[in-house]
């Protein structure tokens, strides 16, 4: 596998995760101080753990000289990771409504 093929390959699983990365860091950025309890901001560590590594499983991609075929395992890792932080943002914005409800 050449190695542009590989970064071509490898570019949507870093962009899309660090995309979505950089909108966590900023988000939580905004709202850390108005949003006053510890599960709210252990999902946010743990979101940003999970798309951390989905972009470096990406970069693994581009990187890795050894790969003789397409990587589906680390491209289905992404993928699930992904969708599990989608879901992981959907409990943290719950948990941050009842919050910012009871104050």
């Amino acid at each position: 596998m050449t190695t542009l093929f590989r970064w071509q390959l490898a570019a949507p699983f870093i962009f899309f995760p660090a995309l979505f990365l950089m909108a966590t860091v900023a988000g939580s950025r905004i709202v850390w101080s108005l949003v006053d309890d510890s599960a709210w901001r252990a999902l946010t560590a743990f979101m940003c753990l999970m798309l951390l590594a989905c972009v470096g499983i990406g970069l693994s991609i581009g990187v890795d000289r050894d790969l003789d075929s397409l990587p589906w395992r680390r491209m289905l890792t992404v993928v699930v990771f992904l969708g599990l932080s989608l879901g992981v943002h959907w409990v943290r914005e719950m948990i941050q409504i009842d919050a910012m409800a009871s104050t």
